[in-house]
């Protein structure tokens, strides 16, 4: 088996792995802000309803537990399928994609934070598993027209970037930079870095850490501090790979070199403001993700063992590190309200 091999083999693990549930401990909402699920009622070949906000995930660890927190009582295997024009997907995935098993492009839930109505989606579509006419830009299109929300929000798990960033760390940005040097090498936004307005910290963001604390004790012995949340400015940016590549201490894949602000690397959030570019009126975005697995030590051994390092962290810790982005995303949506 090639490096590339086993590199494609550890990113399909790593979407699809569902981490053995357990159940959290209670978080102390404020009054009057706990997160309440409503059953999703609409058929899946139905257009998404209206909400205020549109929260899109990506991987089975990270849905569940984005449903532990937003939409609790209700976990990701109730969440209800969404195939609205799936015709028009289905030739463009590929053997690796999730989506052809699942038959659909998402799964979909809706719940409500202070009265602001929100929609989530566990995508089942991805940059670096579908075909090079990059479907998931149609989706995000699709959704956004669909559903017509004031903000876009695309969370999840990523790799941490820099030595000062540990495991379960967040970052709230509107900075994305595409760095594809795979499959999407030749296109137009291939290298494209994407601004949108700053996402301010708001009142709710103080809430942070007494929301994490009472699960965050999970992520030792890995992370020798509490998880913390930082909103981005000027510096500070998520870059979409397609490829499953990881930040190490000798820049093997040159992901710090290429958008030296980046807090995470990850592989979708770019193709959110790609999407956004072609659309009239268009919402407000931005991409909060937690490092669930910190930079990798080059000294582990070759660049295939430093891959299974940091699978092995994501696979232990993937699940809890979410808690904190979705503590992030509760915030941003409250800070709405």
């Amino acid at each position: 088996m090639t490096i590339a091999q086993a590199s494609e083999g550890l990113l399909l693990e790593r979407i699809t792995y569902r981490a053995p549930h357990r159940t959290p401990a209670p978080i102390p909402w404020p009054d009057g802000l706990a997160p309440g699920g409503t059953p999703y009622g609409r058929a899946p070949d139905e257009p998404l309803p209206s909400a205020d906000v549109l929260v899109v995930t990506w991987t089975a660890a990270e849905g569940e537990a984005l449903a532990d927190v937003l939409t609790p009582g209700m976990p990701s295997t109730t969440w209800k399928p969404y195939a609205h024009r799936w015709s028009s997907y289905e030739p463009q995935l590929t053997w690796r994609s999730p989506a052809r098993e699942a038959g659909c492009m998402g799964y979909v839930a809706k719940t409500e934070i202070g009265g602001v109505d929100v929609l989530a989606v566990k995508s089942e579509l991805h940059l670096a598993t579908d075909a090079v006419s990059a479907p998931i830009v149609a989706l995000w299109q699709q959704m956004v027209s669909e559903a017509r929300p004031k903000l876009v929000i695309s969370t999840g798990t990523a790799g941490g970037i820099g030595p000062a960033t540990q495991l379960g760390d967040v970052f709230v940005v509107t900075n994305a930079k595409f760095n594809c040097t795979k499959d999407f090498r030749d296109k137009p936004w291939a290298q494209q870095l994407f601004s949108g307005p700053q996402i301010l910290e708001g009142g709710h963001a103080a809430n942070f850490d007494a929301l994490v604390a009472p699960n965050a004790g999970q992520l030792r012995p890995v992370a020798t501090r509490p998880p913390t949340l930082t909103f981005g400015a000027v510096t500070g940016g998520v870059e979409t790979v397609d490829y499953f590549g990881f930040a190490n201490t000798t820049d093997s894949y040159g992901i710090v070199r290429n958008y030296p602000d980046a807090r995470t690397e990850e592989m979708d959030d770019a193709t959110l403001p790609l999407a956004l570019g072609s659309l009239s009126d268009a919402p407000r975005w931005c991409s909060i993700r937690n490092a669930s697995d910190p930079q990798v030590s080059s000294d582990i051994g070759d660049l295939q063992a430093q891959a299974r390092w940091a699978t092995e962290i994501y696979k232990r810790y993937g699940y809890w590190t979410t808690f904190g982005s979705a503590v992030a995303t509760w915030a941003v949506i409250a800070n709405l309200s």
